[in-house]
């Protein structure tokens, strides 16, 4: 049964050991260079974060990227995310799991999709949106996209080097790596294939209004 919080005077489980919140900032543009995305990723456990900037939301852009985070910093329980459309799957496809959660599912990795218009599920990545905005994004200009991902690297490096959290005594992401960080199960040789489904869950929190109907 697990650990339980009270929350608003409701209980709710505590299902995972390991959490990572993941949202779409965008879209945001640059001069001279159109528009473009971020998909920013962030482990609840000791705010280690990746920035990765992308041309599209497609769920093949944002799955090189998740790929990318997992294969060098780990893999979660659970990957906790809005219901946006790219997340989730195709509106064409209304019946079949999605890119992002097919993926998760291969790796043993639980997609959790929070309350649909109830951003404050996911305030930890929120909050580091606002990071990104404030101190990266909106604090400097870039030649290009090609410029703009170069820096992004950079700016993820530092934020996990050096950015202090009162959560966790003061303590920098980077410091607490060696007691929260998880090993990696992404299969190499496989990762972006489409390979069949054979075991998994998929979580999601809705709250149940006076028509008892649920709304997936």
């Amino acid at each position: 049964k697990g650990e339980t919080i009270p929350i608003k005077k409701k209980e709710y489980p505590l299902l995972f050991l390991s959490i990572q919140q993941m949202d779409l900032v965008g879209p945001r543009y640059l001069k001279g260079d159109g528009r473009f995305y971020s998909l920013n990723i962030i482990d609840t456990s000791n705010h280690y974060a990746g920035v990765y900037p992308l041309r599209s939301k497609s769920g093949t852009s944002i799955l090189v990227a998740l790929d990318h985070f997992w294969s060098h910093y780990g893999t979660p329980d659970a990957l906790q995310m809005d219901n946006e459309l790219s997340f989730r799957g195709s509106n064409k496809y209304p019946r079949s799991f999605g890119l992002i959660v097919r993926y998760a599912l291969y790796h043993q990795v639980t997609p959790l999709f929070i309350p649909t218009r109830e951003p404050w599920r996911n305030a930890m990545i929120e909050s580091f949106n606002n990071l990104f905005d404030k101190k990266f994004f909106r604090s400097q200009s870039f030649n290009d996209f090609e410029d703009l991902t170069t820096r992004a690297a950079e700016f993820q490096s530092f934020h996990n080097a050096h950015h202090r959290y009162s959560s966790q005594a003061g303590k920098t992401p980077n410091s607490l790596l060696l007691s929260t960080a998880r090993p990696s199960r992404i299969k190499q040789s496989q990762t972006l294939d489409r390979k069949p489904l054979e075991s998994g869950r998929i979580l999601f929190v809705r709250f149940v209004r006076s028509d008892l109907k649920v709304y997936l």
